[in-house]
This record gives structure tokens, sequence and C-alpha cells, in this order.
């Protein structure tokens, strides 16, 4: 006789009759609706993140355009020269655009603040 089972080599207890009939029935209807409630719990505890996923679908994006060039220029080492230069550009053409945006927003933010001075009744 072998000491040692695994939890494969057990043996099963024979199910009577009598337990058989003793079991509830279960319409089909109430199995899908009791799913259908595990479903919205496990997706209420797991909230997901907005923010994460696009921080995901855009690590993933610039990883996908650097195989690209990569694939397009014949190396990693040219494909990586590429991207370099393009990143350059953008940023020096996005400086001045941005600080003139930010200027106009702070223009905006000064005439509203003067409108509502000039009508306080104070």
């Amino acid at each position: 006789m072998n000491r040692f089972q695994t939890w494969l080599d057990r043996r099963k207890a024979p199910r009577t009759h009598r337990e058989a009939a003793a079991a509830p029935a279960v319409s089909d209807a109430a199995i899908k609706a009791a799913y259908e409630r595990g479903r919205r719990d496990e997706r209420a505890a797991r909230k997901r993140s907005p923010l994460l996923a696009i921080a995901v679908v855009s690590a993933a994006l610039v990883g996908g355009a650097s195989l690209v060039l990569a694939a397009k220029e014949g190396s990693f080492q040219q494909g990586g020269a590429v991207m370099d230069a393009s990143v350059t550009t953008a940023a020096r053409e996005a400086g001045p655009a941005l600080r003139q945006a930010a200027d106009g927003a702070g223009q905006g933010l000064q005439e509203v603040k003067d409108r509502l001075s000039s009508e306080d009744p104070s």
C-alpha cells in the first residue's frame, strides 16, 4: 500500500442516490443572474485608472514607432537618430507656441480680473 497519495490519486466518495435527490434544483436563469452579479461585483472591485491606460497606450505607441523606424532605417541606432531629430524639432517649434498660449491665457485672466474689479460695488 502506498503511504503517500497525491491529490490526483485520491478516490472520490461515490454520491448516493439520496444525496443527489436532496440537492436543490437551480434554474438556468438563476445561475445566469448569479453569474452576472458576480461579474458586476468583480468589476466594481477592480476600478481602472484612465490615466494609467493612457500612459500604457502612449508607451506602446512610442515603442511601436521606434520599431517601425528601426526597421525602416535598417538599425536601431539610425532609427533612434531619426526619432531624436524629430523630437528636437518638435520641442523647438512647440516652445514658442506654448509660451504664446500661456501669455494669451495670462492676459485673458488679467482682463477678467480687471472687469470683475471694476464691477465690484465696494
